[in-house]
């Protein structure tokens, strides 16, 4: 008996040694993550960033620069997640490949050029191994689509980087940046088609959940979501349980969306919080003008934008409360509110997606203003901002 003992425990040492001290897949502590990345044909220099989503911010993890044809990331994890692999640099398409970690896990990323969702992710993992079924799915429209947006992102980033200051040269390659994109659409269409109808027997999972949640928050942009049909079908194939979780809760929101306001209509209020947690309504207002900001601090010209909507709140200070409601995650937002010292309404949904008055105003873009008369009707809404443009805005609007 003794014997049979030893020599079990011997096999089970063998078998965790072949499992974690195999030469394709190195020993790695049981609270990191390893990710080995190997290229072809993409220059030693390059630069290889990881990144995370948080809510609607990518945040970055890490940064690696190409050596040998290889780059790595290692850090703790405590638990299963998703990260996301990309490149800013020229010849990359502006997309990213999810990567999934956990404590212990080593991953391998195999490519051979800059097409990165082309490139294969190995590892244990059965959510990764999922993913890559879903990266499968189109895989033609896919590489096709990604060869347009190199070609789209290294136009724009001589654009916006190269010749910032160019206003010619800027408005010389605006024509063919649209021509790109008119290229791109339908080979998205298409993905979108093959990956919908794909989900329609593949295992309802987290991951499937996110991405119905991905195809669901784009219906109210007909011209961008033209498959509405299909997401109702997937919602319906839903299992209960899955509807009554946080993401089922925002699909359901999106798939059928309360009833929308616009200029004329009476305001809709609702729940709001500041960075102290208490609840705040539209309401608190009522009798004066109230214009409503809808941003994120990771929108550009939102943050751009601040410095005149302060000039705005003093001349105005009398007949006009400003409401800036964020889409950022509850943490994010706090700190970013805390560390850029914003005075006024600075208020959040706390919720996730354009589900509650974001989708009530008809928020497709930020910044997006609503302004609100004194007796609680829609006097006018607008997007984006361009330097003078709020103070044009309360001139022409407000009496």
């Amino acid at each position: 008996m003794k014997k049979q003992v030893l020599f079990l425990s011997a096999m089970a040492v063998a078998a965790g040694c072949i499992t974690a001290c195999s030469p394709n897949r190195p020993a790695v502590p049981e609270n990191e993550y390893l990710i080995h990345g190997k290229l072809e044909n993409v220059p030693d220099g390059t630069v290889i960033r990881l990144e995370k989503e948080e809510g609607n911010m990518f945040l970055s993890v890490a940064a690696d620069t190409l050596k040998n044809g290889e780059f790595f990331f290692r850090d703790t994890v405590s638990a299963l997640k998703s990260l996301l692999v990309a490149s800013n640099e020229k010849g990359f398409p502006g997309t990213m490949l999810a990567v999934w970690v956990a404590p212990g896990e080593y991953v391998e990323i195999t490519g051979k050029d800059k097409l990165i969702k082309n490139w294969q992710v190995e590892s244990r993992l059965s959510e990764q191994k999922e993913e890559n079924g879903y990266n499968a799915v189109a895989r033609p429209e896919q590489t096709k689509l990604m060869e347009y947006e190199v070609e789209e992102y290294d136009l724009l980033r001589q654009m916006f980087n190269e010749h910032s200051s160019d206003e010619a040269f800027i408005t010389k390659n605006f024509p063919r940046v649209d021509s790109i994109r008119g290229l791109e659409r339908p080979l998205q269409l298409a993905i979108w088609k093959k990956e919908l109808e794909y989900m329609k027997t593949a295992p309802v999972t987290d991951i499937w959940m996110k991405k119905l949640r991905f195809f669901a928050s784009n219906l109210p942009h007909q011209s961008v979501m033209p498959y509405r049909a299909e997401v109702e079908e997937l919602f319906a194939r839903m299992p209960e349980a899955d509807r009554q979780t946080p993401v089922g809760q925002e699909i359901a929101a999106y798939v059928y969306p309360a009833s929308t306001v616009g200029v004329g209509d009476k305001m809709v209020d609702g729940d709001l919080y500041d960075t102290e947690g208490c609840l705040h309504r539209l309401s608190e207002f009522e009798g004066n003008y109230i214009l409503l900001d809808f941003w994120s601090q990771g929108c550009g010209p939102c943050l751009k934008s601040f410095p005149e909507m302060a000039v705005v709140a003093d001349a105005y200070r009398d007949k006009l409360a400003i409401v800036s409601i964020s889409e950022s995650p509850e943490a994010a937002w706090k700190k970013f509110i805390r560390d850029k010292k914003l005075p006024g309404n600075q208020w959040n949904e706390l919720r996730s997606g354009r589900t509650g008055l974001s989708a009530r105003y008809q928020v497709k873009g930020i910044p997006h203003y609503v302004l609100i008369a004194p007796d609680g009707t829609i006097r006018d809404v607008w997007s984006g901002y361009g330097e003078g443009s709020l103070i044009r805005k309360m001139k022409e609007l407000i009496q």
